[in-house]
C-alpha cells in the first residue's frame, strides 16, 4: 500500500517542512491496539523518526512511549506508506511520511512515556474494534486538532476491506 493525501489547506509555495514517522498496526483477536485522544480521534500508536534512528527503531520506542507495550522485533512487517501534505505550524506546509508496520507486542505493558502535546491531548489506550474507530474517526474529519484523522481513517478503510 502506498497513498498520497493531499489536504490543499495550505497556501502554495510556502516553506515546506519534512517528517518521517513509523506507525504500528496490533491486533489482539477483532481488537486492535489504538490511541484515544480528548478530542474523539483514534489513531494508530507511533511517532517521528529521531536523528539517527531507523524506520524499526522508530516504531519500537514510539509504541513503548505511547503505550508501555514492547513491540518483538522479529515481528515486524512491513505494511505501507501513506505521504502527507497539509498546512503546518503556521504558514508552513507539512510533508509527513508515515510508515506502517504490522506487528506484535510482549503480553504485559510498562511504564508510558509521554511527551507533552500527548498529556495535552490526553492520550489514551484502547482495544477497539477497526470499524468502530474508523466510523468515529470519519465524524470528525476536518476537526482542526487533529488533522491526521483522514490519514488513518484511509488506512483503516484500506485495513478493513482487505480484512473482508
Amino acid at each position: 500500500m502506498k497513498l498520497t493525501i493531499d489536504h490543499k489547506n495550505y497556501e502554495p509555495g510556502n516553506l515546506v517542512s519534512k517528517r518521517t514517522a513509523a506507525r504500528g498496526i496490533i491486533r489482539r483477536g477483532e481488537d486492535w491496539l489504538i490511541i484515544f485522544s480528548k478530542y474523539g480521534d483514534y489513531k494508530f500508536p507511533g511517532g517521528g523518526m529521531e536523528n539517527g534512528e531507523s524506520l524499526e527503531e522508530t516504531l519500537i520506542r514510539e509504541v513503548k512511549e505511547e503505550t508501555g507495550y514492547q513491540v518483538i522485533k522479529e515481528s515486524i512487517r512491513k505494511y505501507g506508506q501513506v505521504l502527507e501534505r497539509r498546512k503546518g505550524e503556521g504558514s508552513s506546509i507539512l510533508e509527513m511520511d508515515s510508515y506502517y508496520y504490522v506487528c506484535d507486542i510482549r503480553e504485559e505493558a510498562g511504564e508510558r512515556n509521554l511527551d507533552e502535546y500527548e498529556k495535552e491531548y490526553d492520550y489514551q489506550i484502547v482495544w477497539i474494534p477497526l470499524k468502530e474507530a474508523l466510523e468515529n474517526n470519519n465524524r470528525i474529519i476536518g476537526k482542526k486538532e487533529c488533522p491526521w484523522a483522514a490519514r488513518e481513517a484511509k488506512v483503516m478503510e484500506l485495513m478493513i476491506e482487505k480484512d473482508s
